[in-house]
């Protein structure tokens, strides 16, 4: 006979497990600030937690996304970025991301604009392969407020192959951020931020039939996010 922690455990993955599915194809994961390249040879780590809000499990919360990844600058104006979502492991979903950043426009301690391409990938390890791949462009502008506080902006656009009749084959997702820089002490190359990413998933588009996200239109998303840059900290 199971216990009763057992049985409420089994019964929160059953519903946890299509939130998250659908959180993952809605919102994929959570954007960092990527209007400035890293810089040739530098690398930075990056972490968020948080998701698109939804209302299945009683109150409206972030769906609990943790995102673990990592971009390498190739040239100064070429990052190669990537992530895998930590959270969906524990439900056997395979969720993961690779991308390029390119710098359109860059001035030392102003603005700076950057797109990029990613590929969000998605694999049911229960039932395999049940793969996924959502394409996505976007465009990222940000600069500072002052030396240690930044602040970011842009638009993706995620693109599925096989939509379900009646909706849209484009995920539009306008966010803004703003990010905390820790100044690094002694002679040290490494510089550390903190931000508020908050971001809103075709805001016009009702999304009741896929899941009861919050506020009822789109998917409205709330992540923090972490870094840790090495080099590159004059960009």
């Amino acid at each position: 006979m199971d216990r009763p922690a057992s049985r409420t455990s089994r019964g929160l993955a059953l519903v946890l497990a299509p939130v998250l599915g659908a959180a993952l194809a809605l919102a994929g994961c959570a954007g960092h600030n990527l209007s400035r390249t890293v810089g040739k040879g530098n690398g930075e780590f990056h972490s968020s937690l948080g998701g698109p809000f939804f209302d299945s499990l009683g109150p409206a919360i972030p769906v609990p996304h943790m995102n673990l990844g990592g971009r390498y600058g190739v040239t100064d104006w070429m990052d190669v970025d990537g992530s895998v979502n930590a959270t969906a492991l524990a439900y056997s979903l395979l969720a993961f991301d690779v991308a390029a950043n390119f710098q359109l426009y860059r001035e030392p301690q102003a603005l700076a604009v950057a797109s990029s391409i990613r590929l969000y990938n998605i694999g049911d390890l229960n039932d395999a392969p049940g793969y996924r791949a959502y394409p996505e462009l976007g465009l990222h502008l940000g600069g500072p407020v002052t030396p240690w506080l930044h602040l970011y902006g842009g638009v993706t656009s995620t693109f599925q192959f096989s939509p379900p009749e009646t909706k849209t084959p484009v995920f539009l997702t306008p966010f803004f951020g703003t990010e905390f820089l820790m100044p690094p002490r002694g002679a040290t190359n490494r510089q550390h931020g903190l931000a508020l990413h908050l971001g809103w998933t075709n805001p016009w588009q009702s999304s009741e039939s896929v899941i009861a996200y919050q506020p009822g239109y789109g998917g409205l998303a709330l992540y923090l996010n972490y870094r840790v840059r090495f080099g590159g900290l004059e960009r």
